[in-house]
C-alpha cells in the first residue's frame, strides 16, 4: 500500500517569514525551531515497546476514560526520534464512529518512562461545549491545573497569564457548531522565575473535558542557572533600556479574511536590535547571544533601484510544466517525479496563478505538494523544496557564510521573481543559521514611501550548500497607504514607549550545541505586551492588555447573553455595543450574513472564497459586498438561486423559519404543510407556503411565539435572530450537519 504525505505549502512558507514581524510577532531568539524538526523512524526491531504497553500507560493516565475503545481499535505507529532530541517517541491512536459522530484520539509517549508528551482527543458528544457554556474560563482553568498535577515534574510550573486564549478571543468568526475551547500555557520556574522557552499547553472544552496537551520542555538534570542573587537592580536595567530605546516608523499590513480587503496602518515600533538584557552583566541579548555593544538595525537598501523585466510574460501551461520538470528534477533512479496537474485560479490580488501539484514516488511511499507561478509574469510566488525530506544529505557539510547565503538568495530572486524586487529591501534585521534544518531564512521587507512594511515581505530559504529551499512572495494589494506626514513626532512615540516600558525577569537558554545553561534575562514589555506598537496617527497603543480583558457586552432583557456571545465571536458586527438597539428590524442581507458567519469560518466566504465563479442572483455580482456571503448561503442551502435577492428588505418571521429549517436539511418534510397542525391563534395569517417551516421551527424550539401568536409577517429583530442562531447551531450539531457547512 502506498503511503502519501501532503504538505501545506502556505503553512510551511509562513513558518520562515516570522522575522519581519518583529517586534509585533517576532519569535524570541531562544524559541526552538519546532517547525523544522525532522522525524527519524526507528526500526521495530530496535525497540521493545508494544501497543499493549502504551494502552496500559494511557489507561493509567486516563482511568476509565477510554473504556469504549477496544485493544483492536488502537493502532501503534513506528517509533521515531528527532534530529534535535534522541529520545524515542511512540504514537498510539484510534478512530471510531459512535452514534454518527467521529471520535478519535492521538497520543505520543516519550522515552523509557513513556511520558505523555502530547495528545489530541475529540469526544463523541460536545453539545455541552456549545453556547451556553457549561464551564466558564475560570472553571476551565481549575480543570487544566488539576490535569497538570497529573503530569510528572510539574510542581514548579506556573500559568502564563498573557497566554490564556479562548475561542472568545478570535479575530474572525468560527462555526458555532464547534465546541468552545480554552487554552492555557504553563512554563516551569526556577527560584520562582519563569523559564521562557519551556512550556506545556493544555486545552479544555467548555464541557469540562481536557482534549489536548502539548509539552515542549527539555529541562534535564544537567541544566544550570544563573544565580538569582547576583542580578542587577531592575531599576538600573530599566534605565539602561530607556537610555538606548529608539523607535521606527513602519507600515503594518492587515488582511481581512472576511471582506477580502487588505489595508495598511502607520505604526511606531521599538527598534528590534535586541530582545532583552542580561540581568547579571547587563549585556544585550540578540539572536546570536549576548553583546556589550548596543545592537543597531540596518537601514533600508532596495534590492533593485529600477523595475526589472518579468521572467516570462503570459506564460502558458505547457511552459509551466517544463519549468516544473526543471525546477523539481531529482538525480536519482530511486525517485520518480510526477506532475499531477496545473490548475489556474485567481489570488486575493485578482492575479491569475498557476498552481502546480506534483508528487515524488520512492519505494512504497510518496510525498507531494504544490508551488505557484504568476501567469502574467511567469514568476514563482510560492515554493517549498520537499526533496530534503526524503533525499540523503551530507550532515557534515560546512554551511556557507551568512553573507554568501544572502547573495545567493538575492540571485535567486532576480532569477525567479525579478519584477517584484524593486519594491523590497535587503533584510533590516539579523538572520541566523538554523542548525537543525541547516538553512538560512531571509525576510526581504516591502518598502513603501521609504519605510518597511510589517507583514508584507518576500521570504527565502537557503540551504547549507547554497540551494534554494523556499521562496514566498507576500505582496498584498493595498490601494491606500496613510501619509507619513500624518505620523506623530518620533520623540512623542518614544516617550509613550518609555512610559509604558516594564521588564519581565525570566530564564532563557541560548542556542548552541550541548548547552544546558539558562541565563537570567530582563525582557522588555510594552504596555503589558512583549510585542507591541503605537498607532502613529493617533498615538494609541495597538495592544492594550487591560482593555482587551474587559470585553463589551450587549444589554437586552431576553437575548443579552446570545447577542454578547455573537459579538465576541465576531458573528455580529456592532460599533457601539452600549447603545446598540437589539429590537431593531434586521434586513435579509444582514440576517444572512449573521447566519452564514455562525455556520462557516469567516474567511471561507470572502470575495475570493469558494465557488467564486458563480453568480446566483443577477443583482449580487462579485463587486457586491455580500457576494461571498450570498454564495456561501446558497452552498449551505439557506437560500436558492433566483433573479433577485432583496438585500435591504426586512426579514419576516415566516421567512426566517424557512431559512432555519433549510439549514437542517428538512425542506422536504416542511413542504408537506397539510400534515402539520399549527396551534397559534393567528395560524390563518401564516402563508401556506411557509406553514410547514413554521411548524418545524416551532416544534424544534428554534423560534418562539408570543401570547400564543406567531406573527408570521412581523419583523425579525436582532434579538430574535440571536436567540434562533444559537439554538440553530446546537440543533445543527445534534443533527450532525455542522461539517457540511464548511467542508
Amino acid at each position: 500500500m502506498v503511503k502519501f504525505k501532503k504538505l501545506g505549502i502556505i503553512l510551511t512558507s509562513t513558518a520562515f517569514s516570522v522575522s519581519v514581524l518583529s517586534p509585533m510577532a517576532q519569535a524570541s531568539a531562544n524559541v526552538k525551531e519546532s517547525q523544522e524538526r525532522v522525524a527519524i523512524q526507528v526500526a521495530s526491531t530496535e525497540t521493545k515497546v508494544t501497543k499493549n504497553m502504551l494502552i496500559k500507560q494511557l489507561n493509567t493516565l486516563f482511568p476509565g476514560k477510554f473504556n469504549f475503545v477496544t485493544d483492536k481499535d488502537f493502532s501503534m505507529g513506528q517509533g521515531h526520534y528527532y534530529n534535535d532530541d534522541k529520545a524515542i517517541r511512540y504514537d498510539l491512536g484510534f478512530h471510531k464512529r459512535i452514534n454518527g459522530k467521529d471520535v478519535f484520539g492521538n497520543f505520543t509517549f516519550k522515552g523509557e518512562d513513556l511520558e505523555l508528551e502530547n495528545f489530541y482527543y475529540q469526544p463523541a458528544n460536545i453539545a455541552d461545549a456549545l453556547y451556553p457554556v457549561k464551564y466558564s474560563e475560570v472553571e476551565a482553568k481549575k480543570i487544566a491545573q488539576d490535569f497538570l498535577k497529573k503530569l510528572p515534574n510539574t510542581t514548579n510550573y506556573k500559568l502564563r497569564e498573557d497566554s490564556i486564549f479562548g475561542d472568545f478571543d478570535l479575530s474572525y468568526s468560527r462555526p458555532l457548531t464547534e465546541p468552545i475551547r480554552y487554552s492555557f500555557t504553563y512554563s516551569p520556574t526556577h527560584n520562582g522565575v519563569l523559564i521562557s522557552d519551556e512550556s506545556i499547553n493544555i486545552v479544555v472544552l467548555a464541557n469540562g473535558e481536557v482534549t489536548s496537551m502539548y509539552r515542549d520542555t527539555e529541562l534535564t538534570s544537567k541544566a544550570t542557572f544563573d544565580n538569582l542573587e547576583q542580578k542587577k537592580n531592575e531599576s538600573d536595567i530599566l534605565a539602561q533600556v530607556r537610555e538606548n530605546l529608539s523607535v521606527d516608523l513602519r507600515y503594518m499590513a492587515d488582511y481581512n479574511y472576511q471582506t477580502g480587503e487588505a489595508s495598511a496602518k502607520l505604526v511606531y515600533m521599538p527598534s528590534t536590535g535586541f530582545n532583552g538584557v542580561h540581568a547579571i552583566n547587563g549585556q544585550w541579548q540578540t539572536m546570536y547571544g549576548f553583546t556589550s555593544q548596543v545592537p543597531k538595525e540596518k537601514g533600508v537598501e532596495k534590492l533593485a533601484s529600477q523595475p526589472l523585466e518579468p521572467r516570462k510574460k503570459d506564460i502558458t501551461v505547457a511552459e509551466v510544466e517544463e519549468l516544473a520538470k526543471s525546477l523539481l528534477k531529482v538525480d536519482s533512479d530511486k525517485v520518480k517525479l510526477q506532475i499531477d496537474s496545473v490548475d489556474e485560479r485567481e489570488n486575493e490580488n485578482g492575479e491569475t496563478i498557476y498552481e502546480v501539484n506534483y508528487m515524488y514516488y520512492f519505494g512504497n511511499e510518496g510525498s507531494g505538494t504544490s508551488f505557484e507561478v504568476n501567469k502574467a509574469t511567469g514568476e514563482i510566488t510560492n515554493y517549498w523544496d520537499i526533496r530534503r525530506d526524503f533525499m540523503e544529505t551530507d550532515d557534515k557539510v560546512e554551511p556557507i557564510s551568512k553573507d554568501a547565503a544572502l547573495a545567493k538568495a538575492i540571485d535567486y530572486l532576480k532569477e525567479w521573481a525579478p519584477s517584484y524586487i524593486h519594491n523590497y529591501s535587503k533584510p533590516i534585521e539579523d538572520t541566523a543559521y538554523a542548525k537543525y534544518s541547516k538553512q538560512y531564512y531571509f525576510s526581504f521587507p516591502r518598502i513603501v514611501n521609504g519605510i518597511a512594511v510589517v507583514g508584507d515581505e518576500i521570504s527565502v530559504g537557503i540551504s547549507a550548500d547554497g540551494k534554494l529551499n523556499a521562496l514566498h512572495v507576500n505582496n498584498r494589494k493595498i490601494d491606500n497607504w496613510p501619509s507619513v506626514n500624518k505620523a506623530i513626532p518620533a520623540d512623542k512615540a518614544k516617550a509613550t514607549f518609555s512610559e509604558g516600558l516594564k521588564l519581565e525577569l525570566q530564564y532563557a537558554k541560548q542556542d548552541g550545541e550541548d548547552n544546558h545553561h539558562y541565563d537570567l534575562v530582563y525582557s522588555p514589555v510594552y504596555n503589558g505586551s512583549m510585542f507591541n506598537g503605537i498607532d502613529a496617527t493617533t498615538g494609541k497603543w495597538l495592544q492594550n492588555v487591560d482593555v482587551a480583558k474587559e470585553k463589551p457586552a450587549i444589554s437586552h432583557p431576553k437575548a443579552g447573553g446570545e447577542l454578547t456571545y455573537l459579538l465576541h465571536q465576531n458573528v455580529l458586527e456592532v460599533k457601539d455595543p452600549a447603545n446598540f438597539n437589539a429590537d431593531a428590524a434586521v434586513t435579509k442581507g444582514e440576517a444572512l450574513k449573521i447566519l452564514v458567519k455562525s455556520l462557516s469560518y469567516g474567511y471561507d466566504f470572502g470575495p475570493n472564497g469558494r465557488d467564486n465563479d458563480k453568480q446566483s442572483f443577477n443583482n449580487i455580482d462579485k463587486k457586491h459586498p455580500l457576494y461571498g456571503t450570498v454564495e456561501q448561503a446558497v452552498k449551505i442551502g439557506i437560500i436558492q438561486p433566483a433573479d433577485q435577492f432583496a438585500v435591504d428588505k426586512e426579514l419576516t418571521r415566516q421567512e426566517l423559519a424557512e431559512w432555519l429549517v433549510r439549514v437542517l436539511n428538512l425542506e422536504s418534510a416542511a413542504k408537506h404543510s397539510d400534515i402539520y397542525k399549527l396551534n397559534y391563534t393567528d395560524a390563518s395569517s401564516i402563508d401556506s407556503a411557509y406553514a410547514g417551516y413554521v411548524a418545524l421551527a416551532s416544534a424544534m424550539g428554534l423560534m418562539d411565539g408570543q401570547q400564543n401568536k406567531f406573527n408570521a409577517t412581523g419583523k425579525v429583530t436582532y434579538a430574535d435572530l440571536a436567540v434562533s442562531t444559537v439554538r440553530l447551531a446546537k440543533a445543527a450539531y445534534e443533527e450532525n450537519r455542522g461539517r457540511d457547512f464548511y467542508y
